[in-house]
This record gives structure tokens, sequence and C-alpha cells, in this order.
């Protein structure tokens, strides 16, 4: 399923289909992030380089691992001072920026 797929068929599903739509999404979603979460649980140490969406921002941000918690971790923003508090299920470890 393509972004353009999505595009036409929020013109032409019903309300309810619609509905139904969304909610099928939604589920992949958290099964997908609660894969991610038992991965990135078992995988992620301070320090680490990470990557996360920020659907506020519209982007891909960047940033160091400060502390692990339970279900999250708390990362500092590369180039700020700004500190994420970011459920690990929305976290991808990144490639180490070379300088």
């Amino acid at each position: 399923m393509s972004i353009e797929l999505v595009q036409t068929l929020k013109h032409t599903l019903t309300g309810h289909e619609l509905a139904e739509a969304i909610s099928i999404l939604v589920e992949e979603r958290k099964l997908r992030q609660s894969g991610q979460l038992l991965h990135m649980k078992n995988s992620l140490i301070v320090g680490d380089r990470v990557e996360w969406y920020s659907s506020r921002r519209n982007c891909i941000l960047y940033g160091n691992v400060v502390r692990t918690k339970t279900k999250k971790a708390i990362v500092q923003q590369e180039g700020t001072t700004l500190n994420w508090d970011i459920p690990m299920g929305m976290l991808k470890k990144a490639s180490i920026v070379s300088e």
C-alpha cells in the first residue's frame, strides 16, 4: 500500500469504511511499535544514536540516549539541549555521523 493509494481512498471510502480503515492502521501501528519496543529494550544503551519521527515537526529527528527506562528512553536531541522522553517503540538506531 502506498501513500498515493491512501490519498485516493480517503475520497472514495464511506464514513464507516474510513473509520474501519483507520482502526486497522492504528492496530497495525500498535503491533509494530510493541515489537520495536522489545527489540529496542534489549539492544538500546546509553550513548546510542537514535532517530524518531516527530509528527509535530513533520520530520525525523536525531539524538543520543541519555537514559533508558522500562518503556521509554530519555534522548537528547542533536544540536540542542532539549531532552525528549520517547517511547522505545518509536525509536530506531541511527548510523553514526562522521565529522
